[in-house]
């Protein structure tokens, strides 16, 4: 299992994620990602983890094992959302937290982590737009 974080430097506060309940995963974070960046850093990815970097269908058609992409904040105005939903990728977000707000930055990055071991174990979790 792959997961990549796209742009931690969006989060006002240090991106400390919890370990996800999985026996084998690689977890990639990168402070920012450029669109030409996009692609390579997505391509195997199971798990997108995005604060505010567009998500778009160009780097979904390439992500071809992408199953799960996750809002680390409340707007997820940045995802495509029809083309998600027509690969049958899930969304879901953080409601209620500003990645711009220092102290939302912790509950942030636990709410991701739970969000990605509750789709993991096969339930849906703040799920919006399928």
């Amino acid at each position: 299992m792959n997961i990549v974080v796209l742009d931690s430097d969006n989060l006002a506060g240090e991106a400390d994620f919890p370990e996800i309940d999985h026996p084998k995963f690689g977890w990639l974070q990168y402070v920012e990602s450029t669109p030409d960046q996009m692609e390579d850093r997505c391509w195997r990815s199971d798990i997108i983890i995005s604060v505010s970097t567009r998500i778009d269908r160009a780097v979904m058609e390439k992500a071809y094992k992408l199953r799960l992409i996750v809002v680390a904040g409340n707007s997820y105005d940045h995802i495509d959302l029809d083309t998600a939903k027509e690969r049958g990728i899930k969304v879901s977000n953080v409601p209620g937290s500003n990645p711009v707000a220092t102290g939302d930055t912790k509950l942030i990055c636990q709410q991701v982590a739970a969000n990605i071991n509750a789709f993991l174990q096969g339930r849906d979790r703040n799920i919006v737009g399928n």
